[in-house]
């Protein structure tokens, strides 16, 4: 029987090592890199429920009104983007758009409000919604967002028919 050699007990070479580290050091590097990138993904997730939410609040803040109140664009202006809607103060240079269309009918005519660091402007009024039976809502979020700063839109959609919940 041969006895292995007393080089062959001496241990890893250098270059060995080297090899081991650079691995090791790849493998940490892709980790570090896989938890940001998720982290990334969570501060998406979480601004863009946010936006929906916001969303979702100010479309129920309509819904609760009556038509008088939905078709007046200084009620809407005083009274719904007056202040900011909850949860709005966790996203960044937020901006809101209402547009307000007539529904299944044949006027021609929108009225649209901007709300831009907290100053909300007409843009246009159509005070002949009052007499529609319905009206599409169009609101939209826009902010900016992880990563990078990024612009993001959200909208959400709604149609009020006249009559509904909160009668006149």
């Amino acid at each position: 029987m041969l006895r292995p050699s007393t080089e062959a007990k001496m241990g890893f070479a250098l270059i060995e090592c080297t090899i081991a580290t650079a691995i090791s050091a790849l493998f940490l590097g892709s980790l570090f890199l896989m938890n940001s990138s998720a982290m990334d993904t969570i501060q998406m997730a979480r601004e863009s429920a946010c936006a929906s939410q916001v969303l979702q609040q100010r479309i129920e803040s309509m819904r609760i009104a009556n038509w008088h109140q939905v078709t007046d664009a200084n009620w809407l202006s005083a009274n719904l983007l007056n202040a900011d809607a909850p949860g709005a103060n966790q996203l960044k240079n937020v901006s809101e758009t209402l547009t307000l269309v007539p529904y299944g009918s044949s006027t021609v005519g929108n009225t649209q409000l901007t709300r831009t660091n907290g100053v909300t402007t007409l843009v246009s009024n159509n005070a002949a919604l009052l007499a529609e039976n319905a009206i599409k809502i169009i609101w939209t979020a826009s902010y900016t967002a992880a990563p990078n700063d990024r612009p993001i839109s959200r909208q959400i959609v709604a149609i009020l028919a006249k009559g509904g919940v909160a009668k006149w």
